[in-house]
């Protein structure tokens, strides 16, 4: 079926192998690299282990790679809003979790760029995707556990419920980035804005799936996380014992991580 697959979307001039998230599917032998056997699961898990729609799914994103020129996409730097986010320790599987802090300022500001300059958005969240999807090794790495702080959100916050997110964008990552999450949390949030159910499409994350919704306080949120993440890899500031991450917000209207750069536990991500 590669092989079909190969020439379907490259034609006969083309490279011989198949390049997905910094692994080489060689369509002739993909069991040359065990790799690719995990990141190829990854779409038949998006159409439930059904073949037929697996292999439509993954020529439409061998496609679309190639018509986006995701390579160029890698080395580009975009203007617009950032939203802060750190990738710090793992969670009790050996995946690495992201924390985001999203602010008041962050989701009016999507919102607009979305409305003047989709494409750019677009582009700039698949960089950032890409960026960490090449991240993983797709050994014992293949997923994340995402955690979204709305410490400083109220339901006023994430706009008008009438709103529909942008097609394109919830596409990409939907399907094009499918199976990349294991787990998602939203902490610090207000008890209203965790009973409205439209709020969910404001957390646009690969593979769709249901946001976790989960009350203010460590207490409360490290009795939620620790099911899934040690107390010793959550950071203190969720209930943890983790030293080296705490999101830094006084004396400043934008919160900012702690200097992660200087943490070898904690990897700085931009827009996320």
């Amino acid at each position: 079926m590669l092989p079909e697959i190969h020439r379907i979307v490259y034609g006969g001039d083309t490279p011989k192998t198949i390049s997905i998230w910094g692994i080489t599917i060689d369509p002739q032998d993909p069991a040359a690299d065990p790799r690719a056997s995990v990141v190829l699961m990854k779409f038949l898990r998006a159409r439930k282990l059904d073949v037929g729609t697996a292999k439509t799914l993954l020529i439409e994103v061998l496609r679309w790679r190639q018509q986006v020129n995701i390579d160029d996409i890698m080395t580009r730097q975009f203007p617009g809003t950032k939203m802060l986010a750190t990738k710090f320790g793992k969670d009790k599987e050996g995946q690495p979790v992201v924390y985001n802090l999203v602010s008041p300022e962050n989701a009016k500001s999507i919102w607009a760029e979305l409305e003047a300059d989709s494409k750019m958005v677009i582009q700039r969240t698949v960089r950032n995707m890409e960026k960490l999807a090449r991240s993983l090794n797709y050994e014992t790495i293949d997923r994340v556990t995402r955690v979204t702080d709305m410490t400083m959100m109220s339901l006023e916050d994430l706009g008008d419920p009438k709103r529909t997110q942008n097609a394109v964008l919830m596409r990409v990552m939907r399907d094009y980035y499918p199976d990349f999450s294991t787990h998602k949390f939203a902490v610090n949030a207000p008890f209203l804005l965790a009973a409205t159910t439209w709020v969910s499409s404001f957390f646009i994350t690969p593979d769709g799936g249901t946001v976790q919704f989960v009350g203010k306080g460590a207490k409360t949120i490290a009795k939620k996380l620790s099911e899934v993440i040690d107390p010793t890899e959550l950071p203190e500031q969720f209930g943890g014992k983790a030293t080296g991450f705490h999101w830094k917000m006084e004396g400043t209207t934008e919160p900012q991580a702690s200097a992660p750069e200087r943490d070898a536990t904690a990897e700085k991500i931009a827009d996320l």
